[in-house]
């Protein structure tokens, strides 16, 4: 690398804290609503709407073929020119609109109609299946032009690593609101989900209006956006479409990303049925446990922060991911409430140094599509993204559904059998470890961005000016 090209890295823009703070709150935003449609969405239809697990899958599948289109497309529509940017920016109307609409679909899930669901029960699934149709599009426009945003505003590994640490505190703040729906709702009444939701839609607003300071985007940035307009153009949706998969560390990301979400949804999601079916606690238990995940993960932020200054973003996140996966099995043995807690401590752990990596990792990946692509597009990439995210939310729904129907589950009896726990085990415990250690292995195998051409990247980023 020239000295004239580090040294222009090296002088990126810098940013005050106020600035890195509002930005993540996106972050969340994003966690506060990804934890309650894992944790509650599935439950709700199974044990309070009482709608068969199969309808349930089907809904789940038609949604996840409406992603396979919905949101590649709006990462494209989103990078089209437009004539509001040199004003408004590229990203934050995408953000505004996304997030209002997050918040008023959200509380659609919900306020399913008081139907019977052995008569009416394809009523139910259709609403089901339209209401999250509709808040996963927002949530599209919303997630694909936040993360968008990040490697385009924070250019340094400095400035993304600083602003991940942000995300991680707040994205942990948005899991601990998620995890007091139990102190909210009454688990016999469909109505007090409708008040949940209608509480955390009003949280959202406030989220998306804390925001606004940090996702403004630079008269500097806007000007690179006009300027690209003509190539961009060049470029239509399948060529771009075709770019990104064939791009080796981004499919790496990919198949990792997927498979943590799908972890994360997955153990997230049982945490209902381990207070619920395993340890007949009340439903405020639920934050209990949360609490030891919550404070390991804080504690060590600034840990994983040191130890990915020195180590690097690939070894970090391969040495995080194996280390979280391992610190799930505990769950397995849970039998009270203080093993639930001292389990999601040892899980915390892990999870936070995988998730502090996360984005600083994806923008390295974008980084390169940049430089090989000579174009600014990451709202595509992170439409595909988005769409790999929520085949996750279907390998959560076949997990469940699966487990349940082979081991006899029914939320509706007075007592689970002794297989029927055991599969709610293996749901919560052993699914995930499997799934995340293959991702780790599939990651460190085909990922191929070297510290070396790292180095390269941001030589040659620096030289195209984008």
């Amino acid at each position: 690398m020239s000295e004239k090209s580090e040294e222009k890295i090296n002088n990126q823009k810098k940013f005050p804290l106020i600035v890195y703070f509002s930005f993540a709150f996106g972050d969340l935003m994003i966690e506060l609503f990804v934890y309650l449609f894992g944790v509650r969405v599935f439950s709700f239809y199974e044990n309070r709407v009482l709608l068969h697990p199969l309808l349930i899958l089907a809904a789940y599948v038609i949604y996840t073929l409406w992603n396979m289109i919905n949101d590649p497309l709006i990462g494209y529509v989103a990078d089209k020119p437009k004539k509001f940017w040199d004003r408004f920016g590229k990203r934050r109307p995408w953000i505004i609109v996304g997030g209002i609409g997050i918040s008023v679909s959200f509380i659609l899930i919900f306020a399913v109609p008081d139907f019977d669901p052995v008569v009416d029960g394809f009523f139910i699934f259709l609403w089901l299946l339209l209401s999250i149709c509709l808040f996963d599009t927002f949530f599209s426009f919303f997630d694909t032009n936040y993360n968008g945003l990040i490697p385009d505003k924070f250019r340094t590994d400095k400035q993304r690593l600083k602003l991940s640490g942000f995300e991680v505190g707040l994205g942990i703040f948005g899991s601990v609101l998620g995890s007091l729906v139990g102190l909210i709702i009454d688990y016999e009444s469909k109505a007090s989900f409708v008040f949940m939701a209608v509480i955390f839609a009003f949280i959202g607003l406030i989220i998306l209006a804390l925001q606004q300071y940090g996702i403004r985007e630079t008269k500097e940035m806007k000007q690179r956006y006009v300027k690209s307009v003509d190539e961009i153009n060049k470029v239509s949706f399948i060529d771009m479409l075709k770019i990104c998969i064939k791009q080796r560390s981004f499919v790496a990301y990919l198949i990792l990303f997927t498979l943590y979400q799908a972890t994360i949804m997955i153990l997230l999601g049982s945490i209902p049925y381990l207070v619920d079916f395993i340890l007949n606690e009340d439903p405020d238990m639920e934050t209990v446990i949360l609490l030891g995940y919550i404070l390991a993960g804080l504690l060590s932020i600034p840990i994983w922060s040191k130890i990915a200054k020195k180590a690097g973003n690939k070894k970090v996140f391969i040495i995080s991911g194996i280390v979280m996966a391992l610190l799930i099995f505990p769950f397995f043995f849970a039998n009270s409430v203080i093993y639930g807690v001292i389990a999601a401590a040892l899980m915390g752990v892990g999870l936070i140094g995988f998730w502090l990596m996360s984005n600083p990792v994806l923008a390295d990946v974008i980084d390169e599509a940049i430089v090989n692509n000579k174009v600014r597009q990451e709202g595509l990439y992170m439409g595909v993204r988005i769409f790999f995210a929520r085949i996750a939310i279907l390998i959560q729904a076949l997990t469940f559904t699966i487990i349940h129907i082979i081991t006899g589950f029914d939320s509706k009896l007075p007592a689970q059998t002794d297989l029927a726990l055991i599969g709610l085990r293996i749901q919560m415990a052993i699914i995930p470890v499997i799934l995340m250690l293959l991702g780790v292995f599939a990651f460190w195998k085909l990922y191929d961005i070297t510290p070396e051409k790292k180095k390269e990247i941001k030589q040659k980023l620096s030289e195209l000016n984008l």
